[in-house]
């Protein structure tokens, strides 16, 4: 048989399942047919030497299916979140690469806006998945990301660790900021020396040591000159011995 490739798209979306699944089984992998396939209309023929069902523009022997394992060996994966992901993406018309998917005896074609059908092929396959791509040149030359990372899955222990940690760090800088932005706060203590320490002080305040201070001072310039002492408004124009 001439060499062939495996078109673009689907050697994306294969290296793609060995992303998520780095342990998965390939037993079941294919993409070039076998005799079997050889014998009949399949994507799994090259497209310039085999028996297929729409030759592209193209001069290159491609093969446009693919089939993957069933076994994905991750917890809490399996190939039906993969295949409803993929078919969730087409019938929004986020992705355009696919003419049909087969898996577990049902099929979802582009022709049929990817409604589900029964499989009635010799094949249930229940082994692998299998993937057809468009014959289009530019679909299947398009090697953009088939986004199979977004796939829901559940946290592991060590998903579950790395957030913990995470958002640990985080909220600890976020704490870190917020204390160094906020005014220092004074303890009771210091807030209590501070007031005495400003009453004491106070020139207006007579218990005081400065108010006590400026009162005999004025008290001993006014008996000096003979004078009224001023504070006290009862003493006010009286002479020295007349003060109360």
């Amino acid at each position: 048989m001439a060499s062939w490739i495996l078109v673009p798209c689907l050697v994306k979306l294969r290296s793609e399942f060995n992303a998520i699944a780095p342990e998965r089984d390939k037993s079941s992998d294919g993409s070039v047919g076998d005799a079997a396939h050889q014998d009949s209309q399949s994507d799994h023929n090259p497209d310039e030497t085999g028996n297929v069902p729409i030759r592209d523009a193209d001069k290159v022997n491609e093969v446009h299916a693919l089939d993957v394992d069933v076994d994905l060996r991750v917890p809490g994966l399996n190939m039906e979140n993969v295949v409803q992901f993929l078919l969730a993406r087409c019938r929004s018309g986020a992705e355009n690469r696919l003419r049909y998917i087969i898996y577990n005896r049902r099929i979802w074609s582009a022709s049929s806006e990817w409604r589900q059908q029964t499989y009635t092929g010799r094949n249930a396959h229940d082994h692998h998945a299998h993937f057809s791509a468009s014959y289009a040149s530019g679909r299947e030359a398009d090697t953009r990301s088939w986004e199979l990372e977004d796939i829901p899955m559940p946290l592991t222990d060590a998903d579950l660790t790395k957030l913990r940690t995470v958002i640990k760090e985080e909220v600890d800088k976020r704490i870190d900021a917020l204390e160094r932005s906020l005014p220092v706060v004074p303890s009771q203590d210091e807030i209590a020396e501070a007031t005495l320490r400003k009453f004491r002080s106070s020139p207006t305040t007579g218990m005081s040591d400065t108010g006590a201070n400026l009162i005999v001072s004025q008290a001993t310039a006014a008996m000096k000159a003979g004078k009224a002492i001023k504070p006290y408004p009862v003493n006010e124009g009286k002479s020295l011995g007349e003060l109360e």
